[in-house]
């Protein structure tokens, strides 16, 4: 039997990573905007990937 395709990990809002590193939008918009943090747009909206947050954890 092959194996399903595995799913990628849900992109995370702006707020998601806020209430997980328990600061502002304000300061992730900062991050966003200095290009610390890589996002990806969906149309207009921005969305992290979980392993950019990592990455800009580290």
């Amino acid at each position: 039997m092959s194996k399903p395709p595995s799913r990628p990990p849900a992109l995370l809002t702006i707020p998601d990573v806020a209430d997980r590193l328990q600061v502002s939008i304000k300061t992730v918009r900062r991050w966003i905007v200095s290009g610390d943090l890589p996002t990806v747009r969906l149309g207009r909206q921005i969305r992290i990937q979980p392993k950019d947050l990592d990455i800009f954890l580290r």
